[in-house]
């Protein structure tokens, strides 16, 4: 906090030197130390800091957004305070959208490993032909890995735009619009960081478990990725409790939904609000599996639903206020099954949106064709999720949830026969994927038996053989 003439003026940053260059040592008023070892990302150093009337001089402080000048008087550009701080937000968002980008990262060398092995591994087949097949054409292995690979195309894109949008707000946020971008990709980054996070989670667990056993070996290198992105779950704020962030910005929305332009915000991520009483009042039309799964049908469902589940979050948070509790304790009794999923379903709804505006500009027929498949996918395989929102909202009705799930498995059939091509295109050198089961060459057995037979060690005794043979010799006679 910058306290000037016993005014708080809130969160501002400054340059805190550590170290003396010279020896290393911390400077005088300050400790520092390392926290041991961790479950994951050892290559990284973490630690802990603590200060005891460590003096900073004026010239430490980053005053783009405001701070003191020689005489102690408080600067700024900004005339409103709110704005100030919304700029602020923006800034400090960087953290977790460079987390999307490393969830992303993980997940996208999980699914090349597990793809490329599902391809080559082969089990059991027709009962009229005696040749087995590759275990990706079993429905099974495609549901477990194919809408994660849809999952990796929707993050590798939209990371590849919020990393750029990011940098050019922090460029310009001292223009008119800086502190409204900086508010909503606050707002953005508090829920696509636990999304992006988790949904690396489970599906680097899925491809560790749809590679077997050999999945297991730390030569597969899936076990190294699962721990190392754990932390995605929880550093720079914790999942569920960030989710809140966004939930907050949201509720504080809906109460203005009719004042206009207010669904006109710089990224467009609250475009549901248009006409939103119309949207509420629609329901689902589609007929058959395909004309539910198609990604226009999609785009609409997840506008209706991100609009439902922030009405009905709104309505409790009101109705726990009515009922005589404060406003810290009705938000805090509506986060299970509400703002919680109201803060995902939002997330979702804008990565989905933004995989489809990218995938439509496509040039070439055929890739677009495949991505628009993608697209589809990722969308239905993270509806089918909140079905039963849909009908307790009654949008959907009847057999239409079926219909949802049947759409998903012909999707993943439809794109089994590309998931090889899709995987390359993904696939960094051999050298970076580092795994026995995921090279290009696709030599996943020979790659394994000389794993096996050249580790240290493979082929000798343990060192502590003689303890086992002789081990009668170290016990004395009790005769």
């Amino acid at each position: 906090m910058l306290i000037s003439k016993g005014k708080n003026h809130g969160l501002h940053m400054f340059v805190v030197p550590i170290r003396d260059p010279k020896t290393l040592k911390p400077y005088p008023g300050v400790i520092v130390g390392d926290l041991g070892e961790k479950i994951g990302i050892n290559g990284v150093d973490n630690g802990f800091v603590m200060f005891n009337k460590y003096y900073l001089p004026r010239e430490n402080q980053l005053d783009k957004l405001g701070g003191v000048d020689e005489n102690g008087d408080y600067e700024t550009p900004f005339k409103d305070p709110k704005k100030r701080f919304g700029a602020s937000l923006g800034i400090l968002s960087g953290g977790r959208v460079h987390i999307t980008t490393i969830s992303t990262n993980y997940l996208q060398k999980a699914i090349v490993i597990a793809i490329r092995y599902s391809a080559i591994r082969k089990q059991f087949g027709p009962e009229n032909s005696i040749e087995e097949i590759p275990v990706l054409e079993y429905q099974q292995q495609q549901i477990r890995l194919l809408p994660y690979l849809a999952a990796t195309y929707a993050m590798r894109i939209f990371c590849n735009w919020f990393s750029a949008s990011h940098v050019t707000m922090s460029i310009n946020s001292v223009d008119d619009d800086g502190p409204a971008r900086g508010i909503e990709l606050h707002a953005l980054s508090s829920c696509i960081k636990p999304l992006f996070g988790w949904t690396a989670r489970d599906g680097i667990q899925n491809c560790r478990e749809a590679c077997g056993g050999h999945g297991y070996l730390k030569a597969a290198a899936i076990g190294e990725l699962r721990n190392d992105n754990d932390a995605n779950c929880t550093y720079e704020g914790e999942n569920s409790l960030l989710l809140q962030q966004t939930s907050n910005w949201l509720l504080g929305i809906w109460p203005k939904r009719y004042e206009t332009g207010i669904a006109d915000t710089p990224y467009g991520s609250i475009d549901f609000l248009k006409n939103v009483d119309q949207l509420l009042n629609e329901k689902c039309v589609a007929n058959m599996p395909e004309e539910l799964t198609n990604h226009i049908t999609l785009i609409k469902t997840y506008k209706w639903l991100t609009a439902y589940i922030l009405k009905m979050t709104y309505e409790k948070v009101t109705r726990l206020k009515a009922e005589g509790k404060d406003n810290f304790q009705a938000k805090n009794d509506s986060q299970s099954y509400n703002a919680v999923s109201l803060a995902i379903i939002y997330a979702e709804n804008f990565v989905l949106n933004h995989f489809y505006q990218t995938a439509i500009k496509f040039e070439d027929a055929a890739c677009r064709g495949v991505l628009l498949d993608l697209v589809s996918l990722y969308g239905a395989w993270m509806l089918e999720r909140h079905l039963s929102s849909l009908y307790m909202g009654g949008y959907m009705s009847g057999e239409m949830g079926w219909w949802l799930r049947e759409g998903v498995l012909k999707l993943c059939a439809r794109i089994t026969p590309q998931a090889i091509a899709l995987v390359d295109t993904l696939a960094p050198p051999d050298w970076c994927l580092n795994s026995v089961l995921g090279t290009a060459d696709g030599q996943v057995y020979k790659n394994i038996q000389e794993h096996v037979m050249t580790y240290p060690g493979a082929m000798s005794r343990p060192t502590w053989w003689r303890d086992v043979v002789f081990w009668q010799t170290y016990v004395p006679s009790k005769l």
